[in-house]
């Protein structure tokens, strides 16, 4: 009887012990199953987060842009004069600053005024020579002739010969008068003044040396106004000639670097033929300069506004997108995400590019960061640094 009972209690331990096995392998069942579920949810937003692109966006609206054509040019002074005398002799004095400006008309160059002095006087008193024998003269001629009609104490040859001789020295005096002038000009030309206002070079020549009219003492140039030559391919003729005939066009120009706007002025000569060794049209345009940023010789880069459009649709060149079906854009929807939208682009300038189809007001593109967004990528607007690290 013990033995059977002992039998009976060995086997209710043992199915208590396989409940217990069973329950415990069914919570361990319940917990991994948990796991994986949360670890999954875990993931998903993880991955959620990931896709969203960090980028910088901007909204489109019309502005006022200027079209133009770009070229390279220099600068020219709008007049430029050799200081070069018109006569020979010698230096007396240099009065001018070299570098400095000269005003119209100051003297630039004084020669030794004494050769040209004398020169003047004896043309002068040979005048007065001339003038003194043509009156002698035509005194005996009026004698003579009174004598010649009384009864032929003078003879007709006298005569005759009396009136060659006027007529000789009444000529003689108009190369006086000529002589007279010429050595007039030859003493004004021993002061050479400045024809225009300008600025006067390094003299080559200092005062005390001979000079002839072949030596160039140095130059002067005038910068108020001044010119700006470039050129620009045949293919902007129309529209330069368009621009021209609405008025001047506009014309700006900057340093070599194209990063500092110089000067403001206006479009003055288109030439007249293309240079058929180039393809290119030579231009020239004006400018006040009054603060002397320009200066002659000096590289620029030269803009001509060929047209104005007030309501012109721009975007920073850097949202430009470029595949195999022609240009594009990100584009922004409510949502949140990006898709290409392509545009026509009908002019660049600088940074701006304009779009003459494909946007409208108040679109909003990605202008940096897109080089990680894909069609239909969720993107959020980040800072400029955020934007560099994720990519």
């Amino acid at each position: 009887m013990v033995q059977e009972n002992l039998r009976h209690g060995q086997r209710g331990w043992g199915r208590r012990l396989f409940r217990l096995a069973y329950l415990a392998g069914a919570c361990a069942l319940a917990f991994g199953a948990y796991s994986m579920v949360g670890g999954s949810r875990k993931a998903a937003t993880a991955q959620v987060v990931a896709t969203t692109v960090p980028v910088q966006t901007t909204t489109v609206q019309p502005k006022p842009v200027d079209i133009t054509r770009t070229g390279l040019g220099y600068v020219q002074a709008w007049q430029l004069v050799n200081i070069t005398p018109q006569v020979s002799g010698r230096i007396a004095e240099l009065p001018f600053h070299e570098g400095k400006i000269a005003e119209k008309d100051a003297v630039l160059v004084h020669l030794d005024p004494r050769p040209f002095q004398a020169a003047l006087d004896q043309a002068k008193a040979k005048k007065a020579q001339d003038q003194a024998n043509v009156s002698n003269t035509r005194k005996n001629l009026s004698r003579d002739e009174t004598l010649l009609n009384k009864g032929g104490f003078a003879t007709e040859q006298t005569v005759d010969n009396e009136k060659a001789q006027v007529q000789m020295l009444e000529a003689a005096i108009e190369g006086d008068d000529a002589a007279i002038e010429t050595a007039q000009l030859n003493l004004e030309y021993a002061t050479f003044q400045a024809p225009f206002t300008g600025v006067v070079s390094l003299r080559n020549i200092d005062a005390g040396n001979l000079v002839t009219p072949s030596s160039v003492i140095g130059t002067i140039t005038q910068i108020e106004p001044i010119a700006v030559d470039f050129t620009l391919p045949q293919s902007d003729l129309e529209a330069l000639q368009a621009a021209e005939a609405g008025g001047s066009p506009a014309v700006l120009v900057y340093n070599e670097s194209g990063r500092t706007l110089l000067a403001r002025g206006v479009l003055e000569v288109i030439n007249n033929q293309i240079a058929d060794t180039s393809g290119t049209i030579k231009l020239k345009a004006r400018f006040e300069n009054k603060d002397h940023k320009l200066w002659p010789g000096a590289f620029v880069q030269v803009k001509v506004v060929t047209r104005s459009e007030p309501q012109a649709l721009s975007v920073p060149t850097d949202a430009i997108e470029h595949g195999p079906n022609g240009a594009y854009v990100w584009l922004v929807s409510p949502d949140q995400t990006a898709h290409r939208q392509p545009v026509e682009i009908s002019a660049i300038e600088d940074d701006q590019t304009v779009v003459s189809s494909g946007l409208k007001a108040g679109d909003r593109i990605v202008v940096a960061g897109q080089y990680g967004v894909t069609q239909g990528a969720r993107v959020s607007e980040a800072s400029p640094s955020q934007v560099r690290d994720a990519s």
